[in-house]
Parts: structure tokens; sequence; C-alpha cells
């Protein structure tokens, strides 16, 4: 089995990862970064996918995410880390905010609120800043 590894790409190992997670039937499902080496519609594939079985099956997901437009539209509650301190914790509309990201993280963000509800975090580009 160990040379079957060599042969899988990055995402792939990843979506292999997810499914095996996903197979146990666990009550709470605890996933890492689990969108990282996917494409986008892999991402949105993964995400909806275990969004549908936390829906069905009343399970409890935590994720650790860095895409917080992800986050924001996949989560129910976000809880922002900085440091390893929670400095914010709520819905997405609460969380996920030009100010607190600019604080706690010393980024420009253009944040954009949809009417639906859902997040868009919209990082900036700072001219001449390195």
């Amino acid at each position: 089995m160990k040379w079957l590894g060599a042969t899988l790409s990055g995402g792939e190992r990843q979506r292999v990862v997810v499914a095996r997670a996903l197979a146990q039937e666990s009550p709470v499902l605890l996933l890492d970064e689990p969108t990282s080496a996917l494409d986008l519609g892999h991402q949105q594939r993964a995400l909806e996918l275990v969004d549908k079985l936390r829906r069905e099956r009343g399970i409890t997901v935590v994720s650790a995410m860095h895409d917080l437009t992800l986050a924001g539209l996949y989560a129910d509650r976000l809880l922002l880390l900085h440091q390893g301190v929670a400095v914010a914790r709520g819905d997405a509309q609460a969380v996920l905010r030009s100010e607190t990201l600019a604080e706690f993280y010393g980024i420009s963000a253009r944040v954009i609120h949809e009417a639906d509800g859902t997040v868009v975090v919209v990082p900036q580009r700072v001219a001449g800043e390195l």
C-alpha cells in the first residue's frame, strides 16, 4: 500500500482523508484544513458532502480552516483564533469584519456581507508594503 501513496496527488490524498473520516460515522467530525490541496470544485463538493451529512445525521463538525470565505459559507458558528487565543466568536456576519481581520491578522481586506447572509472576504493589495 505504501507505493499507492506515492502515486496520489496532494488533493487525492486529502480526499481520501476526508472520506475515511466520513466513513467512521462518528457523532463528532474533527477536520483540519479539509480543503487544503483541493481545487475549487473538489473544495465545494467536499464541504457540501460534509454539510449534507451534518444535517442528515445530526453530527457535530469542528473544522480548522484558513479560507475565511469558505468557513463563513459552511459554518453555523465561527471561532477566530489569534496566537492560540479566541478573539471573536459567533456567526459569519458577526465574526468576519474588516476591522477584526486588520486588528488580529494585520491585513487589509474588504468583507462583503450579502443580503442572503453570505460573507465574502477579499484581501486588498497594499502597494509598496512588504
